[in-house]
């Protein structure tokens, strides 16, 4: 097997979480032993080989394919991803016939060769995570690294382990083996929900900000970009609407809505009810980490809340 192989891969960016830490040290409270550690950031949200995919079956290459029949700028970009994801299958299962003592070429792919197109995404996401005025917003009317920072944001909704735990379960009575291509899957949802909103003349982006007196500050979670509007679904049980909410510091957060309201750029003071709210919500939302820049922040929600 390559050393260039990646074992422990995280599905939060470890670069986003670095806002709440100190030193690389972070305040996380820990679903599985109830309870809160300041540990490093390599520790907390990974898992071994969580972006690997693996061989499948006729069924999940349909799937796929079919997933990627949409029209738009990404078409292309999915059409060669599919076809390449197929070729390395074809060979997967050629691999079959293969003598055990022959050389597996194909190991690093497989393990590894998701998780640096992940990290390729994640680069979408430093000027977001940045944002510190409302001025640093309008990166968004750079073309470019408007659909790059959606297509972040998109993955970074989708691409966590309790989104993927989810899709699991749901499909557990299924023929289809969605845990096979979910992390390829992931990446064709992510692209065709950026580029339906990327079009959106609704959109509006507002930066919520916590002014320097506040005492509280926002906590993140193991499932950091939330649809503030999940809860209200269609017949199908979809979500009717979307307003991306994403705390990027313990006293800045993201929201992107389609409302058409105000100016395309806004910021807010929040008061404490409202950060409370925003910090309830990604409470609700968490899978198996709380994160917050104060043990004792982090205390009083799952204490309460939890």
């Amino acid at each position: 097997m390559s050393e260039n192989i990646t074992k422990i891969q995280h599905y939060v960016w470890r670069n986003y979480l670095r806002a709440w830490s100190e030193n690389d040290k972070i305040f996380a409270f820990l679903k599985k032993t109830n309870d809160i550690k300041r540990t490093d950031l390599m520790n907390v949200a990974q898992q071994r080989y969580f972006n690997r995919f693996y061989s499948f079956a006729e069924l999940e290459k349909k799937f796929l394919i079919h997933m990627c029949d949409v029209k738009g700028p990404i078409k292309p970009l999915l059409d060669d991803l599919v076809r390449d994801i197929n070729l390395f299958n074809e060979i997967k299962h050629s691999q079959k016939e293969i003598p055990p003592t022959s050389p597996k070429p194909l190991d690093e792919f497989e393990k590894n060769g998701l998780e640096k197109f992940h990290g390729i995404i994640e680069e979408y996401g430093h000027k977001i995570i940045a944002c510190r005025k409302i001025e640093d917003l309008q990166f968004f009317n750079d073309s470019i690294s408007k659909f790059e920072t959606l297509m972040y944001l998109c993955f970074q909704y989708f691409r966590t382990k309790k989104q993927r735990d989810s899709q699991i379960e749901n499909f557990r009575d299924e023929p289809l083996n969605i845990e096979n291509i979910y992390s390829i899957l992931v990446i064709i949802i992510s692209a065709r929900l950026a580029q339906n909103i990327y079009f959106d003349p609704k959109i509006r982006y507002s930066l919520l900000e916590i002014s320097n007196e506040k005492e509280i500050r926002f906590i993140t979670g193991d499932q950091p970009v939330l649809n503030l509007l999940a809860d209200k679904l269609d017949e199908q049980g979809y979500a009717k609407d979307l307003i991306f909410y994403y705390p990027i510091s313990p006293k800045h957060a993201i929201k992107i809505d389609f409302t058409n309201i105000g100016e395309l750029y806004q910021h807010h003071y929040l008061t404490d009810e409202e950060v409370d709210e925003l910090n309830r919500k990604i409470i609700s939302e968490y899978h198996e980490f709380l994160f917050s820049d104060s043990h004792e922040q982090l205390k009083s929600y799952t204490q309460h809340f939890v």
